[in-house]
């Protein structure tokens, strides 16, 4: 069981580099990275779907390494939510009926970006809006703490096969870690990282995430326990 500051949930001590992959997960990898790869080969960024209340204007097609900024600029302004009084490590928040593990952090939305760093052909530092701009995933996810609870939530995001594929991991690149601002990191494997599943969220339940759970963006692993979920999500690294 990991400490007080993992994110979503507390998790067993594993080598970063030794997580077990389930046979569904790598044929979900094996889906991603087709879907990353011809993304990044049409050098075009295809218009976020319809998926939650509050979506952004729709994006038109524009360079891979660069998010439409005409849907930039279009979209409203954001009003950063409030941060939620802290229930306790595992415990239950009233407000939102979810359970927290680590103490909120508080990040300044006008200085934010979350940066992609290492082993790809362009670095990335994007901002909220420029995340809020690229193909977007909705789904009613489950989040497990193993030993402590279970979660249900319906969150939306940025596609991280999309985030990935405007970064182009370079050959020889093969792992994947999520920085939080907290100092969790907590990685897995980059085929899995590019199942199509996969994405980074800023919306819970069409509103916006709540500070407690990781605004301005959060990891979201469908078929990952709550450890892989950082939050607060600062930096990715492909190495």
């Amino acid at each position: 069981m990991g400490q007080p500051r993992a994110i979503s949930s507390p998790e067993q001590p594993m080598s970063r580099r030794t997580h077990p992959i389930p046979a569904l997960s790598r044929r979900a990898a094996l889906v991603g990275a087709a879907q990353a790869l011809a993304l990044l080969a049409s050098g075009c960024i295809q218009p976020p779907r319809a998926t939650a209340p509050n979506e952004p204007p729709a994006a038109t097609p524009t360079s891979a390494a660069t998010p439409d900024r005409a849907c930039v600029a279009a979209l409203p302004a954001v009003i950063p939510p409030t941060p939620i009084p802290y229930p306790g490590y595992t415990q239950q928040e009233p407000s939102t009926g979810l359970h927290v593990t680590a103490e909120p952090q508080v990040v300044e939305l006008a200085t934010y970006r979350l940066k992609v760093t290492g082993t790809v052909a362009r670095e990335l530092s994007l901002t909220y809006d420029e995340l809020r701009c690229l193909p977007r995933i909705g789904a009613h996810v489950q989040i497990v703490c193993p030993g402590f609870f279970i979660d249900w939530s319906n969150l939306a995001g940025a596609s991280l096969a999309s985030v990935l594929a405007l970064a182009g991991p370079l050959a020889g690149a093969n792992w994947v870690d999520f920085a939080g601002v907290d100092g969790w990191s907590y990685g897995l494997a980059l085929a899995e990282a590019q199942a199509a599943d996969n994405f980074l969220a800023y919306e819970w339940e069409g509103e916006l995430l709540p500070v407690s759970h990781g605004f301005p963006v959060r990891a979201a692993l469908p078929g990952h326990s709550g450890g892989y979920w950082t939050k607060w999500l600062q930096e990715i690294r492909v190495s």
